[in-house]
């Protein structure tokens, strides 16, 4: 009787919000935390897994990075759809924020490869791919790397 007691008293000291705050029941998607997007692989794997369809947002003046976007989809299994019908993903690619003055032959942050679960109406912000790299090599040679590096990131346990 004491135990079932003791048991009833700690359940009452872990409150719901507590719950969900960790790390695998945090809100799902992106949070800004000290000026930078943190997102949470584990809602990224859960979006990827329940999505059926996938679109590609992309420049019609850059259709070799809406090609690389649409071959992502195919390959985590997803229809890929017309950029106009709502889908369960979304895929786009923006440039990084400029962040100051280039000194060097350092990497810099190229671009953003950024990942929306929920249609148009509801999209949410589930993950950011930065993809840091040398300016001198073509968008598409950095589109080809940043999902790359989104794929072996999404594939790690």
């Amino acid at each position: 009787m004491t135990r079932l007691i003791l048991l009833i008293a700690c359940l009452t000291l872990v409150s719901p919000t507590d719950f969900a705050q960790s790390p695998e029941h945090a809100n799902p998607g992106c949070q800004v935390k000290d000026g930078r997007t943190v997102c949470s692989l584990y809602w990224l794997r859960k979006a990827v897994d329940a999505a059926h369809t996938a679109k590609a947002e992309y420049s019609e003046r850059d259709r070799a990075t809406g090609a690389q976007l649409k071959d992502l989809a195919k390959s985590l299994g997803k229809t890929v759809i017309q950029s106009d019908q709502p889908a369960d993903l979304t895929f786009t690619v923006a440039p990084a924020p400029l962040s100051g003055v280039d000194i060097g032959p350092a990497d810099e942050e190229i671009l953003e490869l950024r990942v929306y679960s929920g249609d148009d109406t509801e999209r949410k912000l589930v993950w950011v791919e930065t993809y840091r790299g040398q300016k001198d090599r073509s968008w598409p040679a950095n589109v080809h790397a940043a999902i790359e590096q989104f794929r072996q990131k999404l594939s790690q346990s």
